[in-house]
C-alpha cells in the first residue's frame, strides 16, 4: 500500500525519526542538498517540514546559517523541565475538572499500557506509553497556544534524552508511581491534587534522568 500522507509530513515524521534516534549529531547543520536526497522531497516541501520541526524544538534555523540539530545542556533541561512543571499542572488541572467519562476511559486504558510496560522492565515502550499519555492531556485541554508550547518543550525533552538512549536506563519506579498518583487525581476530579502529582510527576523524572546520563 502506498503511502497516502503529504509529501510535507513524510519528511517531518523521516527527520523527526532520524534526529531521536542520533543520526544528526548536535550543532550538526542540516544541508537542504542532502536532506531531499534522503528524503526524494523537493525544497518547498523540504522547508515546509523544516518549519514544523521547528515548531517542535527539535531544529532551530539560524539566519544566515539554516537549520541545525540544537545543542542542548543540563541547566536547558532544568530550565525545560521548570516550565514544562508550571503547564503540565494546568493540563492536569485543566483535566480534572473537565475530562468526561469517555475520556477517563482512555486514560484508563493509557494506564494499562504504562503498568505492562513497567511490569515487562523494558523502558521504551514505557516511554511510548507515557507520550500517549501526552498526547491525550493535550487533546483533552484544546488550547492551540499552550499545546504549541508543550510540544516544542517535549520536543527539547526529546532530543536531549532520546527513547534510543532512555532505553538502556532502568526503570523510574518513583516516577512510574507519581504517574499513576496523577492518573488517580484526574480521574477523581481532585484539581489540586492533579496539579501536585504533575509537578511532582516532572520533577521526579528530570532528576533520574539526570543522575543516570552525562549532560553538560
Amino acid at each position: 500500500m502506498s503511502d497516502t500522507r503529504p509529501v510535507r509530513q513524510q519528511v517531518v515524521d523521516f527527520l523527526r525519526d532520524e534526529i531521536l534516534a542520533l543520526r544528526f549529531t548536535p550543532g550538526e547543520k542540516l544541508v537542504e542538498r542532502r536532506l531531499c536526497e534522503m528524503t526524494g522531497a523537493s525544497r518547498t516541501a523540504l522547508r515546509e517540514g523544516l518549519r514544523q520541526l521547528e515548531a517542535e524544538g527539535l531544529i532551530e534555523i539560524i539566519p544566515n546559517r539554516g537549520p541545525i540539530v540544537p545543542k542542548l545542556t543540563q541547566k536547558h533541561a532544568r530550565d525545560i523541565d521548570q516550565l514544562r512543571g508550571v503547564l503540565e499542572a494546568d493540563l492536569a488541572k485543566q483535566a480534572a475538572q473537565n475530562a468526561t467519562g469517555r475520556d477517563l476511559s482512555d486514560l484508563k486504558e493509557i494506564a494499562r499500557h504504562v503498568e505492562a510496560a513497567m511490569k515487562s522492565g523494558e523502558r521504551l515502550p514505557l516511554v511510548e506509553a507515557k507520550s500517549a499519555f501526552y498526547e491525550w492531556l493535550l487533546a483533552l485541554a484544546g488550547n492551540e497556544e499552550t499545546n504549541a508550547v508543550m510540544r516544542k518543550l517535549l520536543g527539547r525533552t526529546a532530543i536531549i534524552w532520546p527513547s534510543t538512549v532512555l532505553a538502556d536506563l532502568p526503570v523510574n519506579e518513583s516516577s512510574v508511581r507519581h504517574f499513576f498518583e496523577l492518573v488517580d487525581a484526574i480521574a477523581a476530579h481532585d484539581d489540586n491534587r492533579a496539579m501536585q502529582a504533575a509537578r511532582v510527576n516532572v520533577e521526579t523524572a528530570c532528576d533520574f534522568v539526570l543522575a543516570h546520563l552525562e549532560v553538560t
